[in-house]
């Protein structure tokens, strides 16, 4: 019950925050402004992941153990915090960001013990043991999870709804394991994230209280999906198979995937931002950002179910790895060069519709023949006559 008292009590700070921190937000310049890629209209404050941060950390502040057990997590976070922060302000380049992300990932696997040991059974040999590779790929993966979660916040409530939906599958892996430090963790986090949302998430209650998350929250929960996607899958006894992460971080992973492999053939800069992501294709193909949420929030939602059935339900994990990887390559088919596909598809629609035979529509009609009696007992005028009437002409008057 404590779990709920205080993950309320997060919500409840959070939202409380973010309305107090909007005159600081506009005096210190911790405003997104429209222009270039960014399509809304004010100036809009960037104090959502600041707001959640305080809150979450405030409502786990008399919650010993947990504190104890994560205190090298709240470490990273306490420097993505400032990295964050600090960027949305305008006062950090993406390098000098990189650098604090490879740190705290660094803390994660050589302060806290906490990398990449094995894959899983992908391929039916038993684990696939990564050895001397497991803390390199381990900072690859959590750089690369966290820039997943910042390239995806592009409208409103995707990056948060997104990191909702992760954690609260983590937070019921982690009540099966069972581990009750993570379970309070997980849940008081999506307390604060529930009271971001409301000012977040578009719906006609959120007034002109609209409020984003900036660099400091994407950040902050970029790590926290990534850590437990390690701690959830490394424990020497009960644990999560590693395959299934990739089905509950999906639609970050493989808008991650696509969106760089796009670059790279196109021969640019893997970290320049553009409007290719998901949401922009969407966006461009007429649905509104409400309906582009909705969509990538239940694809997520429905991967994240596929990949919990098929561990509960004991199939074998290389089989649970082909099955992402169909879906995956069936994603690439279709948003790494959407706008060609596009092209194609009208195309594809005309040559599947069925043809007609030759001699049968384009025939020309018949003129129907005159009674040949009539024809030889009415005079001459009287028979051209009704041979003129039943003649429908072939071509139409010009007017049509």
């Amino acid at each position: 019950m404590t779990f709920f008292v205080q993950s309320l009590l997060a919500c409840l700070l959070t939202a409380l925050l973010i309305v107090w921190l909007r005159r600081p937000a506009q005096r210190f310049g911790l405003l997104d402004h429209a222009g270039g890629r960014k399509r809304h209209g004010d100036s809009i404050p960037l104090t959502g992941g600041v707001a959640l941060t305080i809150g979450f950390v405030a409502a786990l502040f008399f919650s010993s153990q947990v504190l104890q057990q994560y205190a090298v997590l709240f470490v990273a976070m306490a420097l993505l915090f400032a990295i964050g922060l600090l960027d949305d302000l305008g006062e950090v380049s993406p390098s000098g960001k990189l650098v604090v992300q490879l740190l705290a990932a660094l803390f994660m696997t050589s302060w806290a013990n906490h990398f990449l040991v094995s894959l899983g059974d992908l391929f039916d040999r038993g684990p696939f043991e990564l050895r001397n590779w497991g803390i390199p790929l381990t900072v690859f993966a959590t750089v690369a999870v966290i820039n997943g979660f910042n390239m995806l916040d592009g409208i409103d409530g995707l990056a948060g709804g997104l990191a909702f939906c992760v954690l609260g599958v983590f937070a019921g892996f982690a009540w099966l394991l069972p581990d009750l430090n993570a379970v309070k963790l997980l849940v008081v986090l999506e307390g604060a994230l529930a009271g971001f949302l409301a000012f977040n998430m578009p719906h006609p209650w959120r007034g002109k209280r609209r409020t984003f998350m900036g660099d400091t929250g994407s950040l902050i929960l970029g790590f926290i999906v990534a850590w437990f996607s390690i701690d959830l899958t490394q424990r020497p006894g009960a644990h999560v198979p590693p395959v299934v992460m990739l089905w509950v971080v999906g639609v970050v992973l493989l808008d991650l995937f696509t969106v760089t492999l796009r670059r790279i053939l196109r021969r640019r800069d893997p970290a320049l931002p553009d409007r290719g992501h998901i949401h922009h294709l969407l966006l461009r193909r007429g649905y509104s950002a409400p309906q582009c949420l909705m969509w990538l929030l239940g694809a997520n939602l429905l991967l994240s179910a596929t990949g919990t059935v098929l561990w509960r339900a004991g199939v074998p994990e290389s089989l649970s790895l082909a099955a992402f990887l169909a879906v995956a390559a069936a994603y690439l088919g279709v948003f790494l060069f959407p706008a060609r596909l596009w092209r194609l598809l009208p195309r594809l629609r005309r040559e599947m519709e069925p043809q007609p035979r030759p001699g049968q529509d384009d025939a020309v009609p018949a003129v129907p023949e005159p009674d040949a009696a009539a024809e030889r007992d009415a005079p001459a005028g009287a028979a051209r006559g009704a041979v003129g009437a039943n003649v429908r002409p072939l071509t139409r008057s010009g007017g049509e």
